[in-house]
């Protein structure tokens, strides 16, 4: 078990053909601690970030407290990921400065795309075509004797378009960011 965690990992002492599946997998894990951390900070400046700013654009009333809280999570997801993908992903030995300025420009499109594009195009619907209100609550989870945490449309909503995000991301990082020399003559 421990060689096969080091292989993970490290990258060592796994076939060529088994790298691909390997940096597939790795991506999933820290794709997925990258959405908790994400969702987690989403919620803390949810509970944080109070009161109502409404911006109405073509007719449409966006809540400008969301695009401030999608983006402080968007931050705080993109340092752990970029950082994790670069050490246990991609073992990339690039000059981190300018892997960090692409990472950050990939993901600045998938932050307009889809953590703000989508998200926000999801809330539409949902209050629009659907006449639920995001902040309607799902479920209840008691956290302590005295306090309740409740599951809403808004959280569902971010968790769907969290698929949306790692997807895109995976694909942004491979191809542009982290590239080694076999995925240079894969991109010409």
């Amino acid at each position: 078990m421990k060689d096969f965690i080091v292989m993970m990992f490290t990258g060592k002492n796994i076939k060529p053909e088994w790298e691909k599946y390997r940096k597939v997998f790795m991506y999933l894990v820290f794709g997925v601690l990258t959405t908790a951390v994400n969702f987690i900070s989403y919620i803390v400046c949810d509970k944080l970030i109070t009161g109502e700013i409404i911006l109405s654009i073509f007719g449409f009333k966006l809540d400008v407290i969301d695009i401030i809280n999608t983006f402080i999570s968007w931050v705080l997801a993109v340092l752990f990921a970029f950082f994790t993908n670069r050490a246990f992903v991609f073992l990339s030995k690039g000059s981190i400065i300018k892997e960090l300025i692409s990472f950050f420009a990939a993901r600045l499109a998938t932050l307009i795309v889809f953590e703000e594009g989508t998200f926000l195009l999801f809330i539409l619907i949902l209050e629009n075509a659907f006449k639920i209100p995001k902040d309607t609550i799902l479920f209840a989870i008691p956290l302590l004797s005295f306090s309740t945490f409740n599951f809403t449309y808004l959280y569902l909503l971010k968790l769907i378009n969290c698929v949306f995000v790692m997807i895109a991301n995976y694909f942004l990082s491979k191809l542009f960011v982290f590239r080694n020399k076999e995925a240079k003559k894969e991109v010409k």
